[in-house]
């Protein structure tokens, strides 16, 4: 039952796949339980592909599910709503896409359920949270009206198993250096894509239409699209701590990066050079020039190879008058999606070590007094020689520079849209 309170707006619709989560939602339901703001109105999607209940190796997943389906029908609360996606014959066809289909379901629930200001709040049920969390989103969405949705800063909390550890804080410095070079050449598409952190309007997802419904990496293309659509907020005092674990529940992202990363293998989340971040804010700078003519950029070739032709910017100034709309045009048009490809295809041709590439951004993000607290990383080393300590130390400054940036972006926005 979903009970309407209209004595205390926006009310606060929070949406959660949940999928082999026995050990993880009661943590995730106890931090809600704490929360100081209690207008909130609780929806999860409990999931799996239907055939796995005939499959031996997936079964120990469907018998999970089914202990938390009887769980949460259990507790009681008129502010938990649950969604049966996983009983004999109600699971996911083989058409179906995993955590994106069971968040699109979620979010479609919430807007047929919510009014156009209300908020949808995107969890995950193995993450926690402090108790002025959910508080903290709604004085944002309240006091900054320009805004269209919200990614919130995270930390993942240390795992007991040291190898876990290990791969978790290498994910994170990963993740975190990606964003960094976005933030120092002035992307619009700066964010880091987590499904424990998202929250929108109601009628900004409105606006979007559907998630697509994908089995992983569903939270970046929701985040690019809202982005497209207008503000994203990423500052806030608050974290969300989602869990360190080993996850297949998905083909990659947190729970596969572990898994990867304890056996070495970081083909998939590498330590990116500085150089095509370079090169992207070279394209950037030369929008305003091409909007009066076509000239050759560095990224020509990858436009051609993407798009099949270099000359992509003549239809957008047929289309665009202005110079902003233009340069908002352009932008849309190398989005998010793009630019991860460029970066990952000019590694490809560049596979420089990541030692070798990290050496290029501590340089290039630290100041001295900084460097100190990680010497270590600044003579030849090998990642998996290094104490994680260190790598906590590492993750840490990171932390520390990525909120700045967020901070900055979010009261002095720069960017181009």
């Amino acid at each position: 039952m979903y009970l309407k309170d209209t004595t205390s707006l926006p009310k606060l619709i929070v949406t959660i796949p949940v999928m082999n989560e026995e050990g993880y939602i009661e943590s995730c339901l106890e931090s809600i339980r704490k929360q100081s703001f209690t207008n909130y109105h609780i929806i999860a999607c409990v999931n799996q592909p239907d055939h796995w209940w005939n499959d031996p190796e997936k079964r120990v997943v469907c018998e999970n599910n089914e202990r938390t389906l009887s769980f949460l029908k259990n507790l009681e609360n008129p502010y938990v709503e649950v969604i049966d996606k996983s009983s004999p014959g109600k699971g996911f066809l083989l058409g179906d896409k995993g955590v994106g289909h069971a968040r699109n379901i979620l979010f479609q629930r919430a807007i047929n359920i919510a009014d156009d200001n209300d908020l949808v709040m995107s969890l995950d049920a193995d993450t926690v949270f402090n108790e002025g969390y959910f508080q903290s989103i709604v004085d944002l969405f309240q006091n900054n009206y320009d805004i269209v949705a919200h990614s919130n800063p995270y930390y993942h909390n240390p795992a007991e198993n040291e190898d876990i550890n290990r791969a978790i804080l290498r994910y994170e410095i990963y993740m975190r250096l990606y964003v960094l070079n976005l933030w120092r050449i002035n992307s619009p598409y700066a964010f880091t894509p987590l499904g424990s952190s998202i929250t929108a309007y109601v009628k900004s997802l409105k606006t979007i239409g559907k998630l697509s419904p994908k089995r992983a990496g569903e939270d970046f293309y929701l985040l690019q699209k809202l982005r497209k659509h207008g503000r994203i907020s990423q500052y806030n005092e608050y974290y969300v701590y989602p869990s360190s674990r080993i996850s297949k529940r998905v083909p990659f992202g947190t729970g596969p990066a572990v898994a990867d990363g304890i056996n070495k293998k970081w083909e998939n989340y590498p330590i990116y050079p500085v150089e095509p971040f370079n090169i992207i804010k070279e394209t950037y700078e030369l929008f305003p020039v091409l909007f009066e003519e076509d000239v050759q950029t560095p990224m020509d070739g990858f436009f051609e190879k993407i798009f099949e032709t270099k000359y992509i910017f003549q239809p957008l100034r047929s289309n665009y008058k202005t110079i902003d709309q233009f340069i908002r045009a352009c932008h849309t048009k190398i989005d998010a999606l793009r630019i991860f490809q460029f970066v990952k295809d000019y590694h490809k041709k560049h596979p420089n070590p990541d030692e070798i590439n990290l050496h290029e951004h501590l340089y290039l993000f630290f100041n001295e007094k900084e460097k100190s607290k990680i010497k270590s990383f600044f003579s030849t080393f090998k990642f998996e020689d290094i104490s994680i300590p260190l790598l906590q130390n590492l993750r840490d400054l990171l932390t520390e520079k990525e909120m700045e940036y967020r901070k900055k972006d979010f009261y002095e926005p720069q960017l181009p849209f």
